[in-house]
Formats: C-alpha cells, sequence, structure tokens
C-alpha cells in the first residue's frame, strides 16, 4: 500500500481516537469509504481517510495542508460540514458548496468521488442497522444527488446508492 495512504489512515485513526461509529471503531468506516474510493486512486482514498477529520476533531485545514498537501486538504474541506446544531441547515449549506465545484478541478473531483462514497457507506450501513438514519437518508437523497451527482463521475456508485434508497436496480461496484 502507498505509504501516503498509510500515513493518511494512521493520522485519521488517531484523530478519531475512540470515537465510534455505531458499534464499532470509528477506523472502520474510515476503511469503509476508503475501499469503496479505491478504483479512483490514491488520493480519493487518503481523502476518504481523512473527510471527517476537520468535522469531528480538533485537525484544521492548515495542519493538513502542511502533512498531505493542498489539493487532500482542500478536498478534505469540501466536504466538512459547517458547525451548526441543526442538520437541514448544516446539509443545505455544504450541498449549496458541493454543487458550485467544478469537477475539471483534482480537489474537487475527489471531494464529489468521497462525499458520495461516504453516502453509499452511510446508506449500506444504516439499511443493515438504523431504520432512523437510513429514513433520513432517503429524505435527504433528492437534495444530496442534485448538489453531488455529476454525469460519468461513479457512476456505478451512484446506481447502487440509487437502488438502496428508492428501489432501482444496483450496478456491479466497480473493481
Amino acid at each position: 500500500m502507498d505509504s501516503r495512504y498509510l500515513v493518511a489512515q494512521e493520522f485519521a485513526k488517531k484523530r478519531h481516537g475512540e470515537q465510534k461509529y455505531g458499534e464499532t471503531p470509528y477506523a472502520v468506516h474510515l476503511n469503509t469509504v476508503a475501499k469503496l474510493a479505491q478504483p479512483f486512486g490514491i488520493d480519493a482514498m487518503i481523502v476518504a481517510q481523512l473527510h471527517d477529520v476537520i468535522e469531528d476533531t480538533d485537525t484544521n485545514f492548515n495542519e493538513l495542508v502542511d502533512r498531505f498537501g493542498f489539493t487532500i486538504a482542500d478536498a478534505v474541506n469540501s466536504v466538512t460540514d459547517v458547525k451548526l446544531e441543526d442538520r437541514a441547515k448544516r446539509k443545505l449549506e455544504i450541498n449549496h458548496r458541493l454543487a458550485a465545484l467544478n469537477i475539471t478541478e483534482d480537489a474537487a473531483r475527489l471531494a464529489l468521488i468521497v462525499k458520495v462514497c461516504d453516502r453509499l457507506a452511510n446508506v449500506r450501513s444504516s439499511s443493515k442497522s438504523s431504520p432512523r438514519h437510513y429514513k433520513m437518508y432517503q429524505h435527504e437523497h433528492s437534495a444530496f444527488k442534485d448538489a453531488v451527482y455529476r454525469p460519468g463521475l461513479c457512476d456505478d456508485l451512484w446506481r447502487e446508492l440509487d437502488g438502496l434508497i428508492i428501489g432501482q436496480p444496483e450496478a456491479t461496484l466497480c473493481k
């Protein structure tokens, strides 16, 4: 495995510490998102490992720039929710930000890839273990897709996500 990825994986694991994803260590979620991002390259996998580190820890953007470079830090920053108590307001703000991303920019492309990987991981998990969260993702799906979907980018992931959310047939994931 690429050493930059291993550094990001260890960094995220340490920063998230004892945080849990349901009943499992948070690293399980990060590894799941990174595996979904694997077909899109090592930078996507690195962003996947780091995607919640600004949002959920005391890590800041400049620290990520110093450790992983501007493109990775910018992608992570793009998928980071603002610190608002109201989920609906947080999602409105991030969807607005994600909708404005220009897919021709590396950081934007990475952010959009990782955002759909993260959502797919969350929907897969909640569909099996958390009906409340699953219904929340169903409710948010249309606005999320309007903001994040770009034709030709992650189409297989989107087909699976749509299938889980609205019952369309699943496609085989990229290998």
